[in-house]
């Protein structure tokens, strides 16, 4: 159903398009580009198990892995510059038509889905080429290599662009426009959304509410007044039961084995269940003491059976392969000391998602806006609502996934916890380390803890969240060292250093280095 846009290392090549020649359709672009969403094996092997799980301590990294920083590195950098060029000849095709109001609906999904994939890379790498990237297939030598823009404006475009998405979709079931002419459609090459442009436009409006509170510490000014129209606007929010995911059982079963490989073989299956997370959702290492219905589904117990944490820079190394690539035995844990990420949750190709946006999340940043009077008067009744409302939505989410995870080598259905009952959800809330109570303060902290939890298979954003607030949970018994600690940002692939030589020295000239430790514009 897709076609997968190749990598190249040269940068004059990023810009070119390829696979398809410059007059293909903007059907087939549009699916290649949402294609694109996909993780990549070694982006996750590399940088999501190597760096961002064991720097927020959602889980840990038992020993070194086989994964290189910079092959995860370029896999990232390739995919968005590879994708760039179509989103560019997408737009071209777009700018050519002549009753330009019949292409708006189009255009509002190619800046939806522009957003979404350049904010992924600017706040991975920071300031970036964007504003001239992509363009060569122009022909234009001047945009064969180009300079790095500033975060700060990157995200002011993008945030236009998706006001304007949010302004200007047609909801209606056949818009016509001024002209006469039908409104023009994606049809089956929409296999993201499914051509629901309500859901899109909910999609856009909750980007902006994610990426405004992102960037509010640093620019309040423009960040609040986007949040309040966020909340206010009457388009809505993504709401319970409309997550946005890419789901492969949906896509015809598109092939994710590079969540498994990234996990198993490639990542030789050295991520653990930190202490950290434990501590959030259970009170002792006894299935007695589990007070999360989610800690079930996150993590398993070690090859002994028992519930094993793993204290960052503290707990001794466990150098093993949990799982290899061909296995279907769950219960064939090799000796692992430690606990485990949830062998269904990596493992299944069909009806586990890879989630973009979640119910969870959004319910998270609203409580956050009322618990901080952003965009909204402080409240911390509607806050503790909003709180509430996306732990549920978080327990329901996964707890939906496993009861319809069932092939024939991965049945979750049959192993799975039962959905928690109401009274189990209402015990779970008022557990003293998730109640809702005390100061402000106090509050935010709950908030930033559950956001951070609900981010367990989204471990970018739980980077993101910790580089914001510095603020996510921490066990005070672990002893990370500083290439956790003062982990920022991703280094620039190696190969601008070559192909784009004038521009990526300006750059690194300007921070002081191509370092890791280096903020990015809307942190602290």
């Amino acid at each position: 159903m897709f076609i997968c846009a190749s990598c190249t290392k040269d940068f004059q090549e990023l810009n070119t398009t390829h696979n398809a020649p410059s007059s293909t359709t903007i059907g087939p672009l549009i699916n290649r580009i949402d294609s694109s969403l996909f993780l990549g094996s070694t982006e996750q092997g590399a940088i999501h198990n190597d760096y961002y799980y064991p720097i927020t301590q959602l889980a840990a990294t038992a020993a070194s892995s086989a994964f290189v920083l910079s092959n995860g590195v370029d896999e990232i950098w390739n995919n968005y510059y590879s994708t760039l060029q179509d989103i560019n000849l997408v737009q071209d095709k777009i700018n050519a038509v002549a009753d330009q109001e019949s292409m708006k609906n189009i255009q509002a999904v190619l800046y939806i889905l522009r957003a979404y994939k350049t904010f992924r890379a600017t706040d991975q790498f920071g300031d970036i080429p964007y504003f001239k990237a992509g363009k060569a297939y122009t022909g234009s030598v001047s945009s064969f290599r180009v300079a790095y823009d500033s975060q700060q404006l990157i995200y002011d475009s993008l945030l236009a662009d998706l006001a304007w998405a949010v302004k200007n979709i047609n909801t209606a079931a056949s818009p016509v426009t001024t002209q006469g002419n039908a409104y023009q459609t994606l049809g089956s090459y929409e296999t993201f959304l499914g051509g629901d442009m309500t859901k899109w436009q909910k999609f856009a409006n909750s980007l902006r509410l994610r990426y405004a509170m992102q960037m509010v510490e640093k620019d309040a000014a423009t960040a609040t007044p986007i949040i309040q129209d966020a909340l206010n606007n009457g388009v809505g929010l993504i709401g319970d039961d409309e997550d946005i995911c890419l789901w492969p059982a949906s896509l015809g079963g598109y092939d994710v084995a590079s969540r498994w490989f990234s996990f198993s073989t490639g990542g030789t299956g050295l991520v653990r269940m930190s202490s950290t997370m434990w501590n959030m959702v259970s009170n002792n290492t006894t299935d007695a003491g589990i007070f999360d219905p989610r800690a079930k589904l996150f993590v398993e117990t070690n090859a002994a059976g028992n519930w094993a944490p793993y204290v960052i820079g503290v707990s001794q190394g466990d150098n093993i392969n949990a799982y290899t690539y061909a296995s279907t035995d769950p219960t064939n844990k090799n000796g692992s000391i430690y606990s485990l990420i949830n062998w269904y949750l990596i493992r299944d190709e069909w009806y586990i998602p890879e989630p973009i946006m979640t119910a969870a999340e959004v319910h998270f940043l609203k409580a956050e806006a009322y618990a901080r009077g952003l965009g909204a008067s402080l409240d911390l009744t509607t806050a503790e609502t909003e709180y509430k409302a996306g732990i549920t939505a978080s327990v329901n989410f996964w707890y939906k996934i496993a009861g319809n995870t069932k092939t024939a080598s991965e049945d979750w259905t049959a192993v799975a916890p039962s959905t928690p009952t109401t009274l189990e959800m209402q015990t779970f809330l008022a557990n003293p380390k998730v109640l809702f109570t005390g100061t402000a303060a106090d509050a935010l902290s709950k908030i930033y803890a559950q956001e951070w939890l609900s981010y367990f298979r989204q471990p970018w954003l739980a980077f993101n969240l910790w580089r914001r607030t510095g603020s996510t949970p921490v066990d005070a018994s672990s002893n990370p060292t500083s290439a956790y600690t003062t982990f920022y940002r991703l280094p620039y692939a190696q190969d601008e250093a070559v192909n784009n030589t004038d521009n990526y020295n300006t750059q690194i000239s300007k921070m002081g280095g191509n370092n890791t430790n280096y903020k990015v514009w809307w942190m602290k």
